[in-house]
């Protein structure tokens, strides 16, 4: 039993077993030694494997979309779109990329050049439930704000799960989820586009912010990032991830089977942090890579039919999700949703994870 233990402590120290699987063999190990009524080092050892399990969710609790990352072709044109349409406000600009934000604590849309082709096949044969869903704007990565954020605690905490840190400024540190999805892990302020290129400096987006107009007053305003809807090789997996690494929190979570446009079956979880929500859904690309298809925010005072009729009035031609969102496209082609808050909750309990059973109609 004294081995089992000695194992198990070099195994979870080297990062060879996560916590979740330490603890589930130290409560097997504690079990078995305390029905012999010895080795009460097990109890010892369990007990200090739950502090720094508390201790290392509380280091790394999630708590804002810190930023999205999306590249587009014209990130101007873009911009203005998200100001005006969700009152959002620009507080990064350099000329060639920007960074608009709503909420508190902050969640950003970092708008930035399209550098790459992208990874669309044509939208034909098995290829095309897929390939509908998406524009020609990307969302490439994505970050998460934590609680206390310090720097090199962050890093030493993200080494020793094993997640491999690399630096990202001042204030970040880049991982990868179970999918390969490119993961920043921030300081809830602080952060800006560019930020880890050794000559950055953020005065270089800010000082002809007063240029740059403010929003019409033609939309909504914003007050957090809804969610994002991630789709994934392997959904159980990534759910473990985020949930046991950054103290998500499911709202839902519905075992594989049909779902929307997943003919293929395959589950589906909605998870909860701060305000924000993450969606996992089962990878739709041809080759089972890992891709987000739309995003939504949360607009105050937010009622249905109010919100269908001044969409109209703008020109678009609003789809309903829920009784709490309606779908437009932005400039860029992403499906772009201005929804209220518990959007989420109706979803995945009311709708049962499907809009399209939802009570009553999928506007109800």
């Amino acid at each position: 039993m004294h081995k089992n233990i000695a194992e198990l402590r070099k195994a979870f120290e080297s990062g060879k077993i996560d916590r979740r699987q330490l603890m589930q063999a130290l409560g097997l190990t504690a079990t078995a030694a305390f029905a012999a009524g010895a080795f009460p080092e097990a109890t010892a050892f369990a007990g200090g494997a739950a502090q720094m399990n508390m201790a290392g969710s509380t280091a790394l609790k999630a708590v804002a979309y810190n930023h999205l990352n999306y590249t587009v072709h014209d990130y101007a044109k873009v911009r203005d779109f998200y100001v005006n349409m969700f009152g959002m406000k620009v507080v990064y600009d350099d000329g060639k990329q920007c960074s608009v934000e709503c909420g508190d604590p902050p969640n950003a849309i970092y708008i930035r050049p399209l550098n790459r082709p992208l990874d669309r096949p044509a939208g034909t044969g098995e290829n095309a439930k897929w390939a509908e869903q998406m524009g020609t704007g990307n969302v490439d990565h994505f970050a998460l704000s934590v609680e206390n954020f310090q720097l090199e605690a962050v890093r030493a905490e993200l080494a020793r799960r094993g997640l491999d840190p690399k630096p990202d400024g001042d204030y970040a540190w880049t991982i990868k989820d179970p999918a390969g999805v490119v993961l920043q892990i921030c300081a809830t302020r602080g952060v800006y586009p560019g930020a880890a290129a050794p000559t950055a400096k953020e005065s270089d987006g800010t000082k002809n912010l007063s240029s740059i107009p403010g929003p019409d007053g033609s939309g909504f305003k914003a007050v957090a990032v809804s969610h994002l809807m991630l789709y994934v090789p392997d959904v159980d997996k990534c759910r473990d991830f985020y949930t046991e690494q950054f103290g998500m929190k499911i709202v839902y979570y519905r075992p594989g089977d049909v779902f929307g446009v997943d003919a293929k079956g395959g589950p589906i979880c909605f998870m909860k942090f701060g305000d924000n929500y993450l969606y996992l859904r089962k990878s739709q690309h041809p080759e089972n890579k890992p891709y987000v298809s739309h995003f939504a925010l949360i607009v105050e005072n937010y009622d249905q039919a109010a919100v269908k009729a001044k969409l109209e009035k703008l020109g678009y031609k609003p789809t309903p999700d829920g009784r709490y969102g309606w779908s437009i496209t932005d400039p860029a082609g992403m499906r772009t949703e201005v929804a209220g808050k518990g959007m989420a909750e109706h979803d995945g309990g009311d709708c049962n994870g499907n809009n399209a059973v939802c009570p009553g109609g999928a506007d109800k």
